[in-house]
């Protein structure tokens, strides 16, 4: 992919889950497991958060209508934050939804399983969106 572009995985039509970092391969993997339930989804992985890549962000997420922001950052003051902003700020009336990391000091070890990101809260947030 170009620099500033993102890339999209699979050709879904009910779920565009858009993330980036550590959350792209969680969002692919939960998107199989949603697939297998018959649920079309597709990844969109940003690949640039400044400035965000708003042509491919509004492309996927118009192709779906529904957005599911999957941010490895906080919940508050984090990624998804501006994403949503961006969809907004374009018109964008489609559902939207976030999972986040939780708004905490990230320690480390088997503690960070306890406010980081999981494969399993992605997968329940977009059954939730999906719902």
């Amino acid at each position: 992919m170009p620099i500033g572009r993102a890339r999209s995985y699979g050709d879904g039509r009910d779920l565009t889950i858009v993330t980036f970092g550590n959350g792209v391969r969680m969002s692919l993997r939960a998107a199989v497991r949603l697939t297998q339930e018959g649920y079309g989804c597709r990844v969109l992985d940003l690949r640039w958060l400044a400035p965000l890549p708003l042509d491919d962000l509004l492309r996927a997420a118009e192709l779906t209508g529904n957005v599911l922001i999957a941010d490895e950052t906080r919940h508050s003051g984090g990624v998804s934050e501006g994403i949503v902003a961006e969809l907004l700020d374009a018109g964008f009336t489609g559902a939207v939804g976030r999972v986040t990391s939780s708004d905490s000091f990230i320690p480390l070890g088997k503690a960070a399983d306890h406010v980081l990101l999981s494969e399993e809260e992605i997968e329940q947030a977009a059954r939730k969106l999906l719902g």
